[in-house]
Formats: C-alpha cells, sequence, structure tokens
C-alpha cells in the first residue's frame, strides 16, 4: 500500500514538472518568435530602417518651403546602385542605407513601384552577366538605346507615375553610359471622402505669424478615424481604401459583416502638428518618436462620447529635391560621385572598361522629383529617383565638372504618406504655405 501511494505521489510530481516545463517552453518559443521576426513582404525588417529618418532630417535642413521626398524611393534606386558597387563605394553605400528585405506594393492603377535601367546600346555587352541577374530581382524594366536624348527616359518616368511627373530631365550628358530608377506613384482614394460642401476659405498662420487664406476641408468622426497626441505633437492618421493588386477596393468583411482581413493594401495619411516649430520637430525625429505616436494613437470609436473634428488644407506642389548629390555625399556616400575613386564593377569590370578606352565608370547625375495633389477625395502623389552614370576617360580631363543637381491643420505641419500594415513611409512632406486656391472649385469633381 504504501508503495503505491509513494508511485502515486512520484506520478503526480512528475505531471507537475511536465506541466511546468512546458510552460516555459512555450513561453521560450513565444520571445524567440518576438525577439527574431521572419521577413516577408508583408513585414517591415526594422534592422537599418534609420535610414528613413535619417534622408528626412538631412533634407529638412536644407529647405525653406514646401517639400516632399519618398524615402522609399530613394532606398530602393540606392540598392540598386549598391549592387553594382564594389570596395570602399559599395562599403560606404551599405553603411548608409544598411541591408533589410523592402516591403513591395502593387494594386493596378492604384499604387505602382517600378525600377528601370537605361542603358546604351554601347554598355549592353558590357553590363556583367551577374548585374543583369541582380535587376532580375528588381523586376527592372531593361531600357536599350543610343540615348542622344532623354526622351527614352522620360517616357518611362512619365508612364510609371500616371503622368504626374511628365519629364525628369531636359538634356543628357554627351558621356551618358546608363542610368538606374526607381519610380513610386498612388492614385488612391480616402475611405470617407472629404464633403465639397464642407471646404471653405479659412486661415492659415505661416512662420512668421503672417496669415494667408487657404481652401480648408473639414470632417467629423465619430466611428472611424484615429487621434493621437503626444508631448510634443498632436495630429490624426486617416486611411485610403485597400486595394486588391488588381486596384479594385476590398473589403475587411465577410457575407454576414463580420470583420474578418482580406489580402490587399491599405495606405494612410500621418498629419503632424508639432507644438513648436517644423523643423526642430523634424530634427528631433528618430524611429522611436515614430513608433510613440503608433502607441498613443487611438481609435475614435474606442474613445466614449467623442467626435473628431479635422481641418486639412487642400494642397498640390511638385518639388525637386536639391542638393540631392551633396545631401547623400554629407552622408557618407562620397566615392560613388567621384569619377577617381568611384568602384562600379560589378556593373563593368575594370578589363572590359580598358578595353572600351574608358577610364572610369562614376554618378555623375541624381536626381529625386515628387509630385502631390491630397483633396476631398484622396491623395495623388509620385516620386522619381534616378543615378546617372557617366564614363570618366583621359580625354574628359579638362572637360568641366557635371552640373550637381544638389489636428486644424492651420499652421505649417508634417506628413507621411505609409502603408498602414508595414508602417513602410513611401512619401513624407511638409507644408508650410498651402497653395492659395481661387474661387471654391472643389477637386472632388475634378477627378
Amino acid at each position: 500500500m504504501n508503495n503505491n501511494k509513494k508511485t502515486i505521489v512520484l506520478i503526480v510530481v512528475l505531471i507537475a514538472l511536465l506541466a511546468i516545463l512546458s510552460v516555459l517552453g512555450y513561453k521560450q518559443y513565444k520571445n524567440r518568435e518576438i525577439d527574431e521576426p521572419k521577413n516577408s513582404n508583408n513585414v517591415v525588417d526594422t534592422k537599418d530602417a534609420s535610414f528613413n529618418v535619417n534622408i528626412i532630417k538631412k533634407v529638412d535642413a536644407t529647405q525653406k518651403g514646401n517639400y516632399l521626398i519618398s524615402p522609399y524611393s530613394i532606398e530602393i534606386a540606392l540598392k540598386m546602385v549598391k549592387d553594382g558597387a564594389n570596395g570602399e563605394t559599395y562599403n560606404q553605400v551599405n553603411n548608409l542605407i544598411g541591408e533589410r528585405d523592402i516591403p513591395t506594393f502593387m494594386a493596378k492603377e492604384r499604387i505602382n513601384v517600378a525600377n528601370g535601367a537605361f542603358i546604351t546600346n554601347k554598355y549592353k555587352p558590357a553590363f556583367e552577366s551577374s548585374y543583369y541577374e541582380k535587376l532580375k530581382k528588381y523586376n527592372a524594366d531593361l531600357i536599350f538605346d543610343e540615348y542622344n536624348t532623354p526622351n527614352p527616359i522620360n517616357e518611362w518616368v512619365s508612364k510609371q507615375t500616371y503622368g504626374m511627373i511628365p519629364k525628369l530631365m531636359d538634356e543628357i550628358s554627351p558621356y551618358f553610359a546608363f542610368g538606374l530608377a526607381n519610380a513610386v506613384a498612388i492614385d488612391v482614394e480616402w475611405d470617407g471622402a472629404f464633403k465639397c460642401e464642407d471646404t471653405r476659405e479659412q486661415d492659415f498662420t505661416k512662420e512668421d505669424n503672417s496669415k494667408i487664406k487657404v481652401e480648408m476641408m473639414h470632417d467629423s468622426y465619430e466611428n472611424y478615424g484615429k487621434y493621437f497626441k503626444t508631448d510634443d505633437a498632436t495630429g490624426v492618421i486617416l486611411d485610403y481604401r485597400k486595394y486588391d493588386k488588381d486596384g479594385k477596393q476590398v473589403f475587411d468583411e465577410d457575407e454576414e459583416g463580420n470583420y474578418v482581413e482580406q489580402e490587399g493594401t491599405r495606405l494612410e495619411f500621418v498629419g503632424i502638428l508639432p507644438n513648436g516649430n517644423v523643423s526642430d520637430y523634424v530634427n528631433s525625429l528618430t524611429s522611436d518618436k515614430i513608433k510613440e505616436i503608433d502607441n498613443k494613437t487611438q481609435l475614435i470609436k474606442d474613445m466614449k462620447n467623442t467626435v473628431l473634428s479635422v481641418h486639412l488644407p487642400r494642397f498640390s506642389y511638385e518639388f525637386e529635391l536639391t542638393p540631392f548629390a551633396k545631401i547623400l555625399n554629407d552622408m557618407g556616400m562620397k566615392d560613388a560621385f567621384d569619377k577617381g575613386k568611384a568602384d562600379f564593377t560589378n556593373i563593368v569590370s575594370r578589363d572590359t572598361m580598358q578595353k572600351m578606352g574608358v577610364e572610369n565608370i562614376y554618378i555623375d547625375t541624381a536626381i529625386h522629383k515628387t509630385y502631390i495633389d491630397l483633396n476631398e477625395k484622396g491623395t495623388k502623389a509620385a516620386a522619381v529617383t534616378y543615378f546617372g552614370f557617366a564614363e570618366a576617360t583621359s580625354a574628359g580631363d579638362d572637360r568641366p565638372e557635371p552640373t550637381v543637381i544638389e489636428v486644424k491643420f492651420d499652421k505649417p505641419f508634417i506628413y507621411m504618406i505609409r502603408d498602414s500594415k508595414t508602417k513602410e513611409i513611401l512619401f513624407f512632406g511638409v507644408v508650410r504655405e498651402p497653395n492659395v486656391w481661387k474661387g471654391s472649385t472643389c477637386s472632388n469633381e475634378q477627378w
């Protein structure tokens, strides 16, 4: 009998130990999943994602008025540049952007991300086959031409940006060898459009405290919309419609109206009103600060007896980032622009250059252009990042250096347009002075 009791006690103890070990093992497994997220097109690898914040700060320090950039476009274009670089040139670009899997987005006629390689017929056979293979992973369009004019490049840019950026450049270098570009374009509608009859002329206070009249859109939200308040800013997050890969709107619900997440891409507008100066806020920006916005964002539907009233001016402008090359140079990417130090031998080998009578290949043109039109119905925006590579020959040593192309939102504000799931920033901009619209023609009727 005593032996039976001992056996029972032993079994109970073993069961308890197994239960404890099981719980501990599960916790370790969960922690491992959190600490080591898997990379996919739906998950942003935040390692090295600080490039977004760094480029934003550098750009803001050079601008006095409205601007708009696409960190997303710049990073993708630089990844193509990096894949063609070698030695110290590679190290400098890699130190600038790091290494991470960048998510891709596509919704036909709504969201477009495209890459292009513009290669002169002369350099078509000179390219390393391994670099052609690398371009495949970007689904890059390979466009071969004599390139006596920039027309093929401009046509590609216009097509990929839905005509929002019809021309990238007026002329092309006589020493042009090839170019690499990324284009991003969106044409998305608000999940809940602003009503035209609620748009009216209101005051907007500029940084010098002077006032101008702007066309201010207005809407109130009880059941949807998001609001945040941090120590140094307030703002809103407004959703755009969700689209599938064919550009059709999708709804996160089943036939009975229950919430069921559907496959698709939804972008969101993040409007930020700093308590103080816009540039001071941007200068203090960090990845953690952006995360704080998300951590402190509240859904209006979860805030008892609360209505979110949003006043947002409609605006439209185009922007070219100058000095783009200097900004990258100041951030440590120096050798790529130096015709003596640049090393792009992963694209064209030294032996091939020698046979062609070319001393080196380097970046002589860097362009970043953007466009945005935000109105009652939605937002159209586009960006192009372009790097032109030229020959450096001994005969050209005495030629001139190539030209370096350097919550009531009634005061200057910041905005981001990003993917609502991954939080990847497609566009980042500052509005210091919205367009002074004449009359009250609602943009909603113009689309």
